[in-house]
């Protein structure tokens, strides 16, 4: 008789091995992710800690030297020296997994794009080509076809590619707090001012993780007065970055984007008017008849969805203005409580304070589009988004 019990112990051993196997796998792949947004967070500690404290200093200067100067520091030079700052800083506490995802889907929008215009170009040249040619770097019908081909399945796997992006950027918005769906998430990425949107958001989420390291620290014991102090200052800095950001992006809106978005509503009303006037002036039955319809078409659609534009830029000015004014309230009192600060419990109650208009600041990413959202709207839209950006 053939004596199995130490093949059925090795299995038996080996199972349980792999079970352990698998479970160190899946601890050290949650682990790796958390150690990725530690290791993150760290380097942005590291990059902003300094100018922080620089910017705290130019702060400090500035209220002893005088308004204007012939020669040597002024109150003018300073404030020139310390707003430089704040914009690097800023530029900083943007460096997340979220800023490169949002890069490379538009990168991926760009190979689209390159992409559709190459098979424009080769159906254009396919009309003349031959069917065969002994040449051999003439393009033929066949070969032609073969490159179209190629690219269509480029575009297929960009477009997967970008959905995957699409659905992480909206797990890790939704993990920030903000609400948002795939759909709305179109709307923001095609909207002119939608990396201005996601760079503040960006910040927010930035300066909330700075601020509970801050509190972190001195519960552990840093709170003496004069890191107390020091602390109360840098958060002073971060609310003051975040106030220019918000400044920043609605003299955008004013200055840019609203009067190009006007121009565009200026001109397709004209267009229309014209193709109207033309049309009235056209037989039935004529051959213009039709492509003029399409043009009244068209420029009616572009005047439709520029006024949903501007409704969408309007609400975010007015959320943003809102968000604005929350924030110059809690600037003056970090200012005040900066000159006063006794204790860490001080700059603790005034964080909490803070983290609240952070956290406000998540809900007034998107106006509802909902129910007139499709993708016709969306291709208008990102082809108006285009003209803006270009100025035109």
């Amino acid at each position: 008789m053939i004596d199995y019990s130490h093949e059925v112990i090795t299995m038996k051993m080996f199972k349980i091995l792999m079970i352990v196997v698998v479970i160190l796998g899946c601890a050290s792949v949650s682990v790796g992710a958390e150690n990725e947004d530690d290791s993150i967070f760290a380097k942005m500690w590291s990059k902003a800690m300094p100018k922080l404290e620089q910017a705290l200093e130019l702060f400090e200067r500035g209220e002893t030297l005088p308004e204007s100067k012939i020669f040597g520091a002024d109150k003018q030079s300073n404030n020139a020296k310390y707003e430089k700052l704040l914009n690097e800083v800023f530029d900083i506490l943007l460096d997340s997994e979220f800023h490169a995802s949002r890069g490379e889907y538009r990168s991926l929008e760009e190979r689209i794009e390159k992409s559709e215009q190459k098979i424009a170009e080769l159906r254009k040249e396919r009309i003349g080509a031959p069917e065969e040619s002994w040449i051999p770097f003439r393009q033929t019908r066949s070969k032609i076809d073969e490159e179209v081909d190629e690219l269509k399945e480029d575009i297929a796997r960009f477009r997967k590619e970008k959905e995957a992006i699409r659905s992480s950027m909206v797990a890790a918005l939704s993990a920030m707090g903000v609400s948002v769906d795939g759909a709305k998430l179109d709307i923001l990425l095609a909207s002119v001012s939608g990396d201005d949107v996601i760079a503040l958001l960006l910040a927010a989420d930035s300066i909330k993780k700075i601020n509970l390291q801050i509190v972190d620290l001195l519960r552990k014991g840093e709170g003496n007065i004069h890191m107390a102090r020091k602390y109360t200052g840098v958060h002073m800095v971060l609310v003051d970055i975040y106030l220019h950001a918000h400044h920043d992006v609605l003299e955008k809106i004013a200055s840019e984007y609203s009067p190009r978005l006007d121009s565009i509503t200026s001109s397709a009303q004209l267009l229309k008017k014209q193709a109207e006037q033309m049309l009235a002036a056209t037989p039935r039955g004529g051959s213009q008849r039709e492509v003029l319809e399409t043009n009244v078409k068209a420029n009616e659609r572009t005047v439709q969805t520029a006024s949903l534009y501007r409704d969408y830029l309007r609400t975010q000015q007015n959320k943003l203005r809102i968000s604005a004014e929350k924030l110059t309230s809690d600037l003056s009192v970090a200012r005040n409580t900066y000159q006063t600060v006794k204790t860490g419990g001080d700059l603790i109650s005034l964080i909490n304070i803070s983290m609240r208009t952070l956290e406000s600041v998540f809900g007034f990413v998107l106006p509802d589009l909902s129910t007139v959202y499709d993708q016709e709207v969306l291709k208008e839209f990102e082809r108006i988004t285009g003209q803006i950006r270009k100025g035109s």
